[in-house]
C-alpha cells in the first residue's frame, strides 16, 4: 500500500529506494543508540510520502505535508495519538532546507538517516539527476571545478558538491553518521580529483 505512494514525481532521487535506504540507516544508526524505533521506523517510511520538486515555490512546506499525511495513514491503521503527535515531529524536523535542530533523538536519526542518502556514490547519482532535470550543465567550459568563480549550482551540476554536499559533513547529529558521512566526503572529493584529471586529458 505505501510502496505505490512512491513515484517521486518522477525523481529517483525521491523513490521508494530512497525511502528503503533512508529507513535501512535509521534502523542500523537507531539499534546502535538505543533510540525508539517504533517511532523512528514509521517516521522513516513515510518522511516523503509528499514529495515537493526541488524548484517548486512550497518546497520547504514539503516535510510538513508529509507529517500531515502520514498523521492521517497512521490514524488509520491503530496508532495512538502520542505517537503519531512525535512521529509528526520527527518527519517535520527532518527537512534540510528548513534547518531545524532536533527535538528528540529520533529526530536527529532521520535528520542523518537523510542527509547520507545526498553524499557519497548515491548522492553523486541523485545530484547528475537533479542536474538534469533543472536544466544545469555539468560544469563550466571556463571553469569545471569551481576555484575563482563563485559556485553556482543552478547553472552547473557540478558546483552543487560546493554549494550543499560537501558541507552535509559538518551537519550530522550523531557519531555513526559522522563517521560513514565523512567516508561518503571523502569518496565524493576523490570523484572531483577524477574529474579534474579527465577534464585536463581532454584540453590536452
Amino acid at each position: 500500500m505505501v510502496k505505490g505512494r512512491y513515484d517521486g514525481n518522477g525523481d529517483p532521487g525521491h523513490d521508494f529506494t530512497h525511502i528503503l535506504r533512508v529507513v535501512a540507516s535509521c534502523a542500523s544508526i537507531g539499534r546502535s543508540l538505543n533510540a525508539d524505533l517504533q517511532t523512528l521506523l514509521p517516521a522513516a517510511l513515510l518522511h516523503d510520502v509528499v514529495n515537493v520538486p526541488k524548484d517548486h515555490p512550497d518546497r520547504t512546506k514539503a516535510s510538513e505535508q508529509a507529517a500531515d499525511e502520514a498523521a492521517g495513514m497512521l490514524s488509520l491503521v491503530g496508532y495512538g495519538s502520542d505517537e503519531i503527535a512525535k512521529i509528526r515531529i520527527i518527519i517535520r524536523e527532518h527537512n534540510y532546507s528548513l534547518g531545524l535542530s532536533p527535538s528528540c533523538l529520533e529526530s536527529a536519526i532521520l535528520q542523518d538517516a537523510d542527509r547520507l542518502d545526498a553524499i557519497g556514490a548515491i548522492g553523486l547519482m541523485r545530484m547528475v539527476t537533479c542536474g538534469g532535470r533543472l536544466g544545469s550543465k555539468y560544469d563550466s567550459a571556463d571553469e569545471p571545478i569551481p576555484m575563482s568563480r563563485t559556485p553556482d549550482d543552478k547553472a552547473f551540476t557540478i558546483d552543487h558538491l560546493d554549494v550543499k554536499l560537501f558541507k552535509i559533513g559538518e551537519t550530522f547529529n550523531t557519531e555513526p553518521a559522522r563517521k560513514e558521512g565523512a567516508k561518503r566526503v571523502q569518496f565524493m572529493r576523490r570523484f572531483v580529483e577524477q574529474l579534474e584529471s579527465e577534464i585536463q586529458v581532454e584540453k590536452d
